[in-house]
């Protein structure tokens, strides 16, 4: 994997074919979901068991209720469930279509500069995965998954089911990349906020709803983007 890494970035130069050159750019992106199997395998080490109670106490003390329970519960209607589901599996073309857009009609600075803070956002939020590990609530035997009946439904629960790592749910690292994308296409591709603003909404709201993640990971995920968009930024600023 890193010779592939190292062929990527040295061999492929900016006069290479327009395919070569967006492997180059957004080859990280294929890494993701390897580089999320590995926190399930490590997450351990500083925590023996999963922090879902601390969680849920927490939640309690700043709510007076659990939001992820509580949600659905007032929204039982199947096609809201079905529009949730749909909003959370659009995480999966969201980032990958920016990419593709900034390498097809932008500069290559701005594909680096996304793609740095992309990076930055998932990465760091693998690493927090490793010492502070968090399941998703839709494990939990008193919680478990909100039903979904239609495909969007039917997909997901395969997803959560054959690749999804318990461990993994603090921070949102689907709502800090999806706030990573809202920012980078109000920068760059403006004229589709008003499809990509809705679409990031649900999705951050459709974490909570399916039970894939407590409300405060959802706030996480969006603090940690506040932070390190800027600082990534710095970096590529600097970089220049």
């Amino acid at each position: 994997m890193v010779a592939v890494v190292f062929l990527a970035a040295f061999v492929v130069g900016n006069r290479a074919s327009r395919t070569a050159r967006l492997v180059r750019y957004l080859y990280p992106m294929a890494l993701f979901l390897l580089m999320y199997e590995q926190t399930g395998r490590m997450n351990h080490i500083v925590f023996p068991d999963l922090l879902n109670p601390l969680v849920r106490q927490i939640e309690e003390s700043i709510f007076g209720f659990q939001p992820v329970i509580v949600f659905a519960q007032k929204f039982p209607q199947k096609w809201f469930a079905e529009y949730m589901y749909f909003a959370y599996s659009t995480f999966y073309l969201l980032f990958p279509t920016l990419g593709i857009f900034l390498c097809l009609r932008r500069t290559r600075a701005d594909v680096l500069d996304y793609m740095l803070s992309l990076c930055g956002v998932m990465y760091v939020s693998y690493l927090m995965y490793i010492f502070l590990p968090v399941s998703a609530p839709c494990f939990e035997t008193d919680i478990g998954y909100v039903p979904g009946s239609g495909p969007f439904g039917g997909m997901m629960t395969w997803i959560y089911h054959h690749l999804e790592k318990p461990g993994g749910a603090f921070p949102s690292s689907h709502v800090a990349a999806a706030v990573v994308v809202l920012y980078y296409t109000f920068r760059h591709a403006r004229i589709a906020l008003w499809v990509v603003g809705p679409l990031v909404v649900s999705l951050m709201a459709a974490t909570v709803y399916c039970r894939y993640h407590y409300a405060i990971d959802v706030v996480a995920g969006v603090a940690l983007t506040l932070v390190l968009v800027p600082l990534c930024q710095k970096i590529t600023r600097c970089a220049k």
